[in-house]
């Protein structure tokens, strides 16, 4: 490719797409919706202006999407996939083979360090700012921040069976107290644009950890505890 067409702007509207230009028209148009949504919210960004960010037609826009609903929801589950999935995917250890502080403050400083990436923290912030009108955004989120949960309970589990760990309370609820112990401040931080450095995230992780695990132990052996 020569210097003067790689800076070129791949065409579109009519005419026949090159095959390159075929590929990448998707993301192209994700990229112009996620940045309108970030910029002006949800509810202001237009199709039209999204076609003309992506240097497309809205015939073409509108031929992938059929509306803006639609284009959100990939748009968030592509950064959904890009940042928090991946870290999970990647994630190495094994509750079975792990002791539980261990997995709970490797899980936390990567769904920490996901959660301070511009796409996770952009897509929050329309979240929170526009789900209580657009269900899409609602529910996705609950996906995402389920497959956390989700973890951590089967963790547990793991950990009661194994004897590793003692609780009486329901596991699906200690396991969302513990998720959102471990990752709140860390999106908060993300969403008002004032990302925390890994030597902050290590240190909330570590201690929201050490609180959790004290904290679940039956209130009977608490007690034994005290009395030593």
């Amino acid at each position: 490719m020569s210097p003067a067409s790689a800076g070129r702007r791949p065409r579109f509207g009519p005419g026949r797409l090159s095959a390159a230009d075929a590929e990448n028209l998707p993301d192209r148009l994700m990229d112009a919706a996620f940045t309108l949504f970030t910029e002006q919210g949800f509810a202001d960004a237009t199709m039209d202006q999204i076609a003309k960010r992506a240097g497309a037609s809205t015939k073409t826009l509108y031929n992938r999407f059929a509306n803006k609903s639609e284009i959100l929801e990939a748009v968030v589950r592509r950064n959904v996939q890009r940042t928090v999935a991946d870290h999970l995917k990647g994630f190495g250890l094994r509750p079975g083979e792990s002791e539980p502080r261990d997995f709970l403050v490797k899980l936390g400083m990567q769904l920490g360090i996901a959660n301070q990436a511009d796409e996770t923290s952009g897509i929050v912030r329309v979240t929170m700012a526009e789900a209580h009108r657009f269900p899409v955004l609602k529910r996705t989120y609950k996906e995402v921040t389920g497959r956390g949960i989700t973890a951590i309970q089967t963790a547990l589990e793991v950990w009661r069976e194994q004897g590793k760990i003692e609780f009486d309370a329901p596991s699906e609820d200690l396991a969302a107290l513990c998720f959102h112990m471990i990752s709140h401040e860390m999106r908060v931080r993300g969403v008002f644009g004032e990302p925390m450095t890994r030597s902050e995230i290590t240190r909330y992780v570590t201690l929201a950890v050490d609180v959790f695990l004290k904290g679940i132990q039956p209130e009977a052996k608490a007690k034994k505890r005290t009395r030593k």
